[in-house]
């Protein structure tokens, strides 16, 4: 079988349902408007809608094309007024894969997204998503209806109850991301940016920033400051992080950066809205003590990713983030194994040539 090259997104979906869809929108100020995905709980990324004096600027633009069109028709219940700029926090393609929906509705508009993201979208993403559809999710599919129909699974034991839910969840998982992305593409930024933009749609300042690398080598945030608002990305994900491919060794001071800014309401990148910086600086503590241990471990002499991750315990910081075993299964799999990786991938010395 070929190597399955999961996004991220993939690995989020597997830990939620993907039923008929639906959508929430709040009002968070005159004009700004949170959309989120009622179905698919944290899998799908928060929408935010920001309605100015003739135009519209969307942060982040979901998983897939039926998640674009659902924030597309709730834009569509607030206004006519057309979208001029698309701002893609990150990477990630639960992030950026619903751009070629937006665009189809809105083509004048503009993408931006850091230099570094619109790199990786380019050089990581659209590959891994074309091997994915052409190979792997193909043989996903035909694997899991041949452990449906035979009773067995690939390795043999037989096929329990439980065992089967999960395999239809997986199976309607596949199935869905094969029809939807083998239908669309991924779209690039047409504006990029390094530092800062400020944008002044009307009466509403609108600022974008890159405070640093963490979730990603390119995460942005957005700035309301009269609202007093801001949509974080992934830097900050509620109530379980991400850390897909992170910048463990930046992020607690990118984090820092982003607390300095002007906000009482704070839209993570999955998750509710929260009203202060109490839980970003829970999330820092358990960054630092995830470097702090792989940092200490590499030290010591660990000799591959494996024996890394025997020597990290986060089962303390776990606490604050994971209260059911559901929960610690959910936290190991989307911040502990892919934190104690990208961590150890920063700090295993380069081979000798």
């Amino acid at each position: 079988m070929r190597r399955f090259v999961p996004t991220a997104a993939v690995v989020l979906l597997l830990a939620a349902p993907l039923a008929a869809q639906s959508s929430t929108a709040t009002e968070l100020a005159s004009g700004v408007v949170l959309v989120t995905m009622s179905d698919r709980g944290a899998s799908d990324a928060n929408v935010l809608l920001v309605i100015n004096d003739s135009d519209v600027l969307v942060v982040d633009t979901g998983i897939l094309p039926s998640s674009a069109e659902l924030a597309i028709a709730e834009l569509r219940k607030r206004t006519d007024k057309p979208v001029r700029y698309i701002v893609n926090t990150h990477w990630h393609s639960d992030h950026h894969y619903g751009n070629a929906t937006w665009l189809r509705a809105y083509p004048n508009a503009e993408i931006i997204q850091h230099v570094n993201t619109r790199r990786d979208v380019i050089e990581r993403d659209i590959p891994s998503l074309q091997r994915n559809l052409a190979t792997a999710y193909p043989e996903v599919i035909a694997g899991v209806r041949k452990a449906l129909e035979s009773g067995v699974t690939a390795q043999g034991a037989p096929v329990t109850d439980a065992m089967r839910a999960g395999l239809h969840k997986q199976l309607d998982l596949y199935e869905t991301f094969q029809r939807e992305m083998g239908a669309s593409r991924i779209v690039p930024a047409t504006l990029t940016l390094t530092d800062s933009l400020v944008l002044q749609r009307g009466n509403r300042t609108i600022v974008i920033k890159y405070l640093g690398a963490g979730n990603t080598a390119g995460d942005l945030v957005i700035h309301l400051p009269a609202e007093r608002i801001v949509a974080t990305g992934d830097l900050v994900v509620h109530p379980i992080p991400f850390a897909f491919f992170s910048h463990l060794d930046a992020w607690p001071a990118t984090l820092r950066r982003l607390m300095a800014l002007d906000a009482t309401t704070i839209v993570p990148g999955h998750g509710p809205v929260l009203r202060d910086w109490a839980y970003a600086e829970q999330l820092i503590g358990l960054i630092e003590s995830t470097w702090r241990q792989v940092e200490r471990a590499v030290a010591s002499g660990a000799q591959d990713l494996d024996a890394v991750r025997r020597a990290v315990d986060l089962s303390t910081e776990r606490q604050g983030f994971a209260a059911d075993s559901a929960a610690i299964q959910r936290f190991d799999a989307v911040f502990t194994i892919p934190a104690v990786e990208a961590a150890y991938r920063t700090l295993q010395p380069t081979p000798a040539k």
